[in-house]
C-alpha cells in the first residue's frame, strides 16, 4: 500500500508498527494528500488492507458478521500495515485508498458490508450482516481480494435483511 508522507504529529508513519505505544491512542495524523489516520491497538492480527472496526478504546479488530452486529454507529478503517494482536500503528479513515480488502468481485461503486471473514467486507448484502458507510471502492476487485477506494470516515451502518 502507497502511504503518503506524514504531516502531523512528527514522527508519524503509517507503514510501521510498534509494540510500545509510541503516539496517545486516538491521535490523529495527516497524510501530505489529505488523509486522515488515527493511531490505535490491534485487538487480534490485522492484515494490511483489512477493514477494521474501531471501539471507544481505540482497540482494532477486523470487522465481521459478530463485532460488527451491535456496533451501529461505530468508526471504521482500513490498516496500512499488518498489525500482530496488541501492537500500535495508525489506520485511514479518510481519503483515497490504493488497496481496501475486499470480497472476490466485490463491484466498485456499491454499498458493501461486514462478512464472516475478519477484516473483509463484501457488496452481497447477505441477510444479519452490517452496511459499512462511508467505504465506496472505486474500481472493481479482479484478483488478489484487495481494491482501491474512497473512504470517508466510514461507521457500522443497518443491518441488511
Amino acid at each position: 500500500m502507497t502511504v503518503p508522507n506524514m504531516v502531523a504529529p512528527i514522527g508519524a508513519n503509517a507503514n510501521l508498527t510498534h509494540t510500545e505505544a509510541q503516539f496517545s491512542v486516538g491521535d490523529r495524523a495527516q497524510g501530505k494528500d489529505g488523509s486522515i489516520w488515527i493511531y490505535v491497538q490491534a485487538n487480534g492480527a490485522i492484515a494490511a488492507g483489512d477493514v477494521v472496526l474501531l471501539d471507544e478504546d481505540w482497540q482494532a479488530d477486523g470487522i465481521d458478521l459478530t463485532n460488527s452486529a451491535s456496533a451501529f454507529g461505530q468508526s471504521c478503517g482500513v490498516a496500512a500495515a499488518a498489525f500482530a494482536d496488541n501492537e500500535y500503528g495508525f489506520v485511514q479513515v479518510y481519503g483515497v485508498c490504493d488497496a481496501i480488502t475486499c470480497g472476490s468481485s466485490c463491484a466498485a461503486n456499491a454499498t458493501v458490508n461486514s462478512t464472516a471473514t475478519a477484516g473483509q467486507p463484501d457488496d452481497d448484502a447477505t441477510a444479519g450482516s452490517e452496511d459499512i458507510d462511508g467505504l465506496i471502492l472505486t474500481t472493481a476487485e479482479t484478483s488478489g481480494n484487495t481494491a482501491p477506494g474512497l473512504l470517508n470516515y466510514p461507521t457500522v451502518g443497518a443491518t441488511n435483511s
